[in-house]
């Protein structure tokens, strides 16, 4: 049966559509609920800036889902969603909150322009290279129809030596800034479920990469994935990073 198996029929099986996330190169929107990176314009009325240790988080990404061309099926009830990192060192066996935060919102019109403090501007995180704030770029979307796994999320499967051996060669996550597709792995597998304790079966939505122009640089080559909860956890997030 494996020997049957073809490089088609396995691109066919695999591959999954993504948005592709381009941070700066154009004019910034008048728009608050437009796409940001490193810059958060939105919440919920009477919700505060996230503060970590008496410290405001710093805003990585205000993601408007209304303006992407392709949207995960796991983020299908959402339209916007905000990421904020803490200070501290980066760990990603913690849950939502714990120097990370994933706010995900189902409706736009239910937003306010929130009130970012004023240290946030100047806020460096130990993770970021040389210690410089996050400088705040626009968003625009461009949609990849056709993303495939990287060997290691494809390990599993009954394949032929032939095509395994060179896998890259046909085969592969898009590496950067993006929705959907697969996770574009450095170290292995993603396992969220190791550093979530509830059985949330989370699923693989947004990747961010290493944005130099933006100073979202903290090792000479790091990814940061974030997945959803699925079933009754469907409001549990998880998170992961991994570095050369």
């Amino acid at each position: 049966m494996a020997a049957r198996v073809s490089i088609k029929d396995l691109k066919t099986r695999l591959a999954r559509p993504a948005t592709l996330i381009e941070v700066g190169g154009f004019r910034p929107p008048a728009d608050p609920s437009a796409s940001w990176f490193g810059r958060v314009n939105l919440a919920l009325p009477g919700e505060t800036w996230p503060m970590e240790a008496g410290q405001a988080m710093l805003p990585i990404a205000q993601l408007n889902l209304r303006e992407a061309p392709f949207v995960p099926p796991s983020l299908a009830d959402l339209e916007l969603i905000a990421v904020f990192f803490g200070r501290g060192a980066l760990q990603a066996a913690t849950p939502n909150g714990d120097g990370w935060l994933v706010r995900a919102y189902p409706r736009l019109a239910q937003l306010t322009v929130t009130d970012v403090p004023g240290d946030v501007a100047n806020g460096v995180s130990e993770m970021m290279a040389d210690e410089k704030p996050i400088r705040p770029f626009p968003v625009r979307y461009t949609v990849l129809e056709h993303d495939y796994p990287d060997w290691e999320d494809a390990a599993d499967l009954d394949i032929p030596d032939a095509i395994s051996d060179r896998w890259e060669d046909h085969f592969g996550a898009a590496r950067g800034c993006k929705l959907g597709g697969w996770p574009s792995l450095i170290q292995g597998e993603i396992f969220y479920a190791a550093h979530d304790s509830t059985p949330s079966e989370p699923e693989f939505v947004l990747q961010l990469d290493m944005v130099p122009k933006a100073n979202f640089v903290f090792h000479a080559d790091s990814t940061c994935y974030f997945a959803r909860g699925t079933g009754e956890a469907r409001g549990t997030w998880a998170f992961d990073w991994q570095c050369d």
